[in-house]
């Protein structure tokens, strides 16, 4: 048996950007070469008992607008989606366990590959490359189809699986025992999408493509999900995982304290250091554009959580040995209690434009041509407090002392100052 591990980074993560995001340290502890830098900004890791592909996130490798525009709505998605979909077709075979791990689009990614493998499966992979290529852009808009004769359980859809898939859960004869789910595990930071990712249409604006369907299907055994609690950025709104009869079986959401960009360590700056000779240029000076720094101590946090899961379901130690796990879970719970702590800036989202080029000259500017600030600016930087939907959800207790001592609260600098966010107010208001 052989674990085949997919991990899709988030909006602006990768070398462009300098920034090394949890799925990026995830992918380091899971020795993924990520030092041996490549055009196609994907690494990977292959031995006869794991086949393991770490990705840059969506919105790099483009021009300074496209780098803005196309991390906020993710136009190259479908790419990513096929290219994911691809290596576990490349690797996979029947009896293989497949891992998939994403943080914000990188998590709308890899949900939206088990999706594909829910409709289609997992194909079996033709003779030629240009057959496999073709074969899997076409599981890509059959997953996209609104057509019912394209959905999973069509009398088509299960036809194309049993000419062209490997045995799948759910459509076993009836004299034969179920299968096991081909997706083992899934594990999620702050999956953001529940509008859909937006496209942009002339003369339209702004279009939302949904998932085709936004629970998790029985193809995926479990789902471990860490959600942000006090991030307030309208267009992250997180994408809630659960099963298709609305309940939570093998679903572990977790609420946890930090905005989206403090859960998957995203440091953030507008204007990019190895993109083209312009934007770099004014890059190297520090007054252009300011840097968004992440809560180093939320993150740790959220990834030794996300660490202690991965030991759980696989105890055999294959992903990570017994000492390399103790290494990073050890290194992680230092770096939150060191004397010297990076709390980042909390939550910016409400000035924001002081981090973009010339920050708040460009502001003033800005004002001054349109009066007031322009339309598109206020839809993509618009804020509002996230909604906990379930009365008992699994909220973090970070005031609570657990680490020698001390709260999450308190390591980390979370307070109503530095982030305004009501929305756990809100919940336990709603709950007494």
């Amino acid at each position: 048996m052989r674990r085949i591990i997919v991990m899709g980074d988030g909006t602006w993560c990768g070398r462009e950007t300098g920034t090394q995001s949890n799925i990026y340290h995830l992918a380091r502890f899971f020795d993924i070469r990520i030092d041996n830098l490549n055009l196609e900004d994907e690494y990977t890791r292959t031995t006869p008992t794991i086949a393991a592909r770490y990705r840059h996130g969506v919105g790099l490798k483009s021009t300074f607008l496209d780098y803005l525009f196309n991390g906020v709505t993710a136009q190259d998605l479908a790419a990513e989606c096929i290219s994911a979909y691809k290596f576990i077709v490349h690797h996979y075979k029947d009896g293989d366990e497949v891992m998939l791990f994403g943080l914000s689009r990188g998590a709308y990614t890899v949900r939206c590959v088990a999706g594909m493998i829910n409709n289609c499966g997992i194909i079996r992979k033709p003779a030629t490359d240009t057959r496999t290529d073709l074969l899997c852009d076409e599981v890509y808009r059959l997953y996209r189809s609104r057509y019912h004769v394209n959905a999973p359980h069509s009398e088509q859809s299960v036809n194309f699986r049993e000419r062209h898939s490997w045995p799948l859960i759910g459509d076993e004869a009836k004299d034969e025992p179920p299968r096991r789910p081909p997706v083992r595990f899934m594990g999620l930071f702050d999956t953001v999408g529940s509008l859909g990712i937006p496209t942009f249409t002339g003369g339209v604006g702004l279009d939302w493509p949904e998932f085709y369907d936004q629970n998790v299907s029985s193809v995926v055994e479990e789902v471990y999900h860490l959600v942000s609690l006090h991030d307030r950025f309208w267009v992250f709104q997180p994408c809630l995982a659960s099963r298709k009869d609305n309940s939570k079986s093998n679903i572990h959401e977790e609420w946890i304290p930090g905005v989206h960009y403090d859960l998957g360590r995203q440091r953030f700056r507008f204007l990019r250091i190895g993109a083209g000779w312009l934007e770099s240029w004014l890059g190297r000076w520090s007054y252009a554009s300011k840097v968004i720094e992440p809560n180093q101590v939320l993150a740790d946090s959220a990834l030794l959580k996300m660490l202690k899961r991965v030991q759980q379901v696989t105890p055999d130690g294959s992903v990570m040995t017994e000492a390399a796990m103790d290494d990073a879970l050890g290194q992680l719970q230092r770096g939150m209690t060191a004397s010297k702590r990076a709390v980042g800036d909390g939550d910016v989202y409400g000035k924001v434009a002081h981090y973009a080029p010339f920050g708040e000259r460009l502001g003033g500017l800005l004002l001054a041509l349109f009066k007031s600030a322009p339309a598109i600016w206020t839809l993509l930087f618009a804020l509002r407090d996230r909604l906990i939907p379930h009365a008992d959800a699994d909220v973090s207790r970070f005031n609570v002392p657990g680490i020698d001592g001390r709260t999450l609260a308190d390591l980390a600098g979370v307070d109503d100052q530095r982030y305004p966010s009501k929305t756990l107010e809100s919940w336990q208001l709603r709950r007494n």
